[in-house]
């Protein structure tokens, strides 16, 4: 007969932390507990007073305490567990992606301020500065040599599609080279990837959802749509990375800079990427989406991508 794998308390994980190197406190558990990311221990139905955790939670710690390493905001660490595989209230997951949205609104009024509709350019600049200027793990990628005037430029034609301003967007046509450079899609002169893929990275910057439409879409998320964009994103984490060397191999010269995109940005994305991602692809499938018979059908053919447990420790 097999064993039931083992039930940790507070104590075992405090020590399966240790081992690895990271100071955990009880203190610190009980926060993890009443944030969500961490579960809640029961007491054992027998024998003496003793409060275990399901088993398998000592591999969700090592992972919690991996992107805790990357980012001090708990949302983002809740949503990359979430996408992970493991198990979170979809209350905080639509949640977490609501302070997402309500942060870039703010930041996005402040900038904006009294502004009137012809200061748009100025308003898209202001922005774009902020996010060029960027360091740390909330920093754009940089996978090639660019002027900051360059990639300001770049995250202008970014901020003015992200804020649906199709005018500025128009203004603006000439900044989109300076953006295929960013995420590696362009090297030197020759179009690199660019060439190749023809406008699709022109009509992928303009269908990325304004604060608005995203807004809409996390308040009024089905279970079925949230768990749709969960595994979309994860089986993207998985595969691209290995994918894209293997997709443009006839192009290999100018597929570098996304092969190194991929490799940097992907394989072990930054916290903040999550909560951005699952904002961007849930809004199309709010709004185009083919429902949620369409999207039953759609789940059961994904499958499952829950990481596994040994797959979870070991990435």
């Amino acid at each position: 007969m097999k064993s039931e794998p083992p039930r940790p308390d507070s104590a075992a994980l405090i020590d399966a932390a240790a081992a690895r190197g990271h100071e955990v406190t009880a203190r610190s558990l009980e926060l993890w507990r009443y944030k969500g990311l961490l579960p809640r221990p029961r007491r054992q139905p027998s024998g003496r007073a003793v409060w275990l955790y399901p088993a398998g939670t000592d591999d969700r710690l090592f992972r919690l305490l991996h992107w805790r390493e990357r980012t001090r905001n708990l949302d983002e660490v809740l949503l990359a567990l979430w996408v992970e595989g493991f198990e979170i209230e979809l209350d905080r997951v639509r949640a977490a992606l609501a302070r997402f949205v309500d942060r870039w609104s703010e930041m996005i009024e402040v900038e904006i301020g009294g502004a009137s509709e012809e200061d748009g350019a100025a308003v898209v600049d202001a922005l774009a500065r902020r996010v060029a200027r960027m360091r740390g793990e909330r920093s754009l990628p940089r996978v090639s040599r660019m002027r900051l005037s360059e990639r300001e430029r770049a995250c202008g034609y970014l901020v003015a599609a992200m804020l649906g301003m199709e005018d500025e967007l128009a203004k603006r046509e000439a900044d989109l080279p300076h953006l295929e450079r960013l995420v590696g899609l362009r090297r030197g002169h020759d179009g690199g990837l660019a060439a190749v893929l023809g406008s699709d990275v022109r009509s992928q910057a303009a269908s990325l959802p304004t604060p608005a439409r995203a807004t809409e879409a996390v308040r009024g998320a089905s279970p079925h749509e949230l768990e749709y964009v969960r595994r979309i994103l994860r089986l993207l984490l998985m595969v691209l990375p290995v994918a894209v060397p293997t997709l443009f191999a006839d192009h290999a010269a100018k597929a570098i800079g996304a092969v190194e995109f991929a490799r940097r940005f992907l394989a072990d994305p930054p916290p903040g990427l999550f909560p951005f991602m699952l904002t961007a692809l849930l809004v199309p499938l709010r709004e185009d989406g083919p429902g949620e018979e369409g999207l039953s059908t759609h789940l059961e053919t994904l499958g499952s991508t829950s990481l596994s447990a040994s797959q979870s420790a070991g990435r």
